[in-house]
């Protein structure tokens, strides 16, 4: 894509390749340069009735700088499929921050407007996926319309698109001598505004090591500290009740169930609904295997899929931690 801004997906993204490569370390969804701050800790999750930042990092790879840039922000509940901006459970789509981007430089754009999420559900905290804009004013992209329906944030196709989706969720380990243990993971489908096309759920184990950037997020998570050794991930350990135990990548094939009164289940083509749609809730249902130990970390990606098995709009990664 024409045009020198962009939003980097990771360290090694120099913006010239969009779709972005399939075999890239790094999903465009999983953006390195978008995170929530509150006490200056940088995360994918909002803390309920607190001021949380949103802080988006932009490049311009040209060799002149850039003024009147500025950048559209949307928390939208963790889920996949299509980023449209009416969705959003929050913007911050006017009136932000204006800045002359250096040559060849990034900059940090932190919105103005910090979001404050209400108690749903009595969890003091909770992961949301944020999407984002960059554009300059008169010139290079363009600002969004969340009013206007054809409006969508395109994060493999579109340099000026950033997207960070990622949930990381504690489960308790199987039960001794029993099957594995079952985890419930509450996400969102956010279906296209039109069309009569179909579509499925999939749901596949990632079982290559995380990246350094998703490491990070399990840093700041409660009972997690450094000093796991050079075999933990990212050198990291699970405090216990009988001491730390180093973070291993899990073993073994997790099992998926989907629950959703609109989507039938997973890897079964179906059709949305004719008329106005709306976000659907969705359930993720996860069953690690049986002796998954303290400390093993399990990953996998959710996606909307076509009927050829394109994913369609972005997915949504899930880490689920066995803890105590």
């Amino acid at each position: 894509m024409p045009g020198n801004l962009y939003i980097p997906v990771e360290a090694t993204d120099d913006g010239t390749q969009r779709p972005y490569p399939a075999n890239a370390p790094t999903p465009p969804w999983l953006g390195q340069n978008l995170r929530f701050t509150y006490n200056g800790v940088p995360d994918t999750k909002a803390y309920i009735g607190k001021k949380n930042n949103i802080v988006i990092g932009v490049k311009n790879k040209g060799d002149q700088p850039m003024d009147n840039v500025t950048v559209q922000a949307y928390v939208f509940a963790a889920g996949f499929g299509f980023g449209y901006p009416g969705y959003a459970a929050f913007r911050c789509d006017v009136d932000q921050p204006i800045q002359t981007v250096g040559a060849h430089s990034m900059a940090t754009f932190v919105m103005k407007e910090p979001w404050e999420p209400v108690d749903t559900d009595g969890a003091p905290d909770k992961h949301y996926c944020i999407l984002a804009n960059v554009y300059q004013v008169g010139g290079e992209g363009k600002r969004l319309d969340y009013q206007d329906e054809h409006a969508v944030l395109d994060v493999d196709h579109n340099q000026h698109h950033g997207q960070c989706n990622i949930v990381v969720v504690p489960a308790p380990p199987p039960p001794p001598g029993g099957g594995g243990t079952t985890s419930k993971v509450p996400t969102t489908t956010f279906p296209p505004r039109g069309g009569n096309s179909e579509y499925m759920v999939r749901a596949e184990p990632v079982t290559t090591k995380p990246e350094e950037s998703q490491l990070s997020l399990l840093r700041v998570r409660p009972g997690v500290a450094p000093g796991g050794g050079d075999t933990a991930l990212g050198g990291l350990s699970l405090m216990t009740s009988k001491g730390p135990v180093p973070i291993t990548l899990g073993t073994g094939t997790p099992g998926f169930d989907l629950r959703s009164e609109l989507i039938p289940g997973l890897d079964t083509l179906f059709r949305f609904p004719e008329g106005p749609r709306d976000a659907i809730p969705t359930d993720i249902e996860v069953r690690l295997p049986e002796g998954a130990p303290l400390g093993s970390l399990h990953v996998f990606d959710v996606g909307l899929r076509t009927e050829r098995g394109d994913l369609a709009g972005s997915g949504l990664r899930v880490m689920i931690l066995v803890t105590e």
